[in-house]
């Protein structure tokens, strides 16, 4: 059984102690692996992993802060073009569910009629009804009276998704 001795006083009298023997040795050395993994998926030595990792989150961190005005630009563009259109039910291209949360105000600055957008992502449907006249809630009422509805939102705008067809969901709002 391993041995545990001390190996310096802290102020105050707190004593560190070290442990040895078998256990403690194969321990240190599980350790000492995962710093050398860490190290090499970092491509620095075992001495700079802190510092390598503190790089890499602050490089993280500056690429999200560029990809959240990047998604902020393409869906400005994408309001521009469903306005354009004059259509009311549009398709948009979205990357994730909260895309359509970000597109559907744009939209509503610039909306004078009940307007759809809609996506297929995951198999699901995700809409954003967007109503100037303040009754989108009501439309997601009369959605969710139907089935498989979640969503909720403002009376100007809503979204949600469903497994309901597009069809069902577009008629909702004329």
């Amino acid at each position: 059984m391993g041995q545990k001795r001390p190996l310096l006083y802290l102020p105050g009298g707190t004593k560190v102690l070290i442990a040895t023997g078998l256990a403690a040795t194969a321990r240190l050395k599980a350790a000492h692996q995962q710093l050398k993994g860490v190290a090499t998926a970092l491509s620095t030595t075992p001495e700079e992993v802190v510092a390598a990792a503190s790089d890499l989150l602050a490089k993280d961190e500056a690429l999200k802060k560029q990809l959240k005005a990047a998604t902020k630009a393409l869906m400005a563009q994408q309001a521009a073009q469903v306005l354009a259109s004059g259509q009311q039910v549009n398709e948009v291209h979205i990357e994730s569910a909260g895309d359509i949360s970000v597109l559907a105000p744009l939209v509503l600055k610039g909306a004078s009629e009940e307007t759809l957008l809609w996506a297929k992502l995951n198999g699901r449907l995700y809409f954003a009804l967007i109503s100037p006249a303040g009754q989108a809630c009501d439309c997601l009422a009369r959605l969710q009276a139907l089935g498989e509805v979640q969503g909720g939102g403002s009376p100007k705008v809503v979204t949600g998704n469903t497994t309901l067809p597009l069809e069902r969901v577009a008629e909702t709002i004329n």
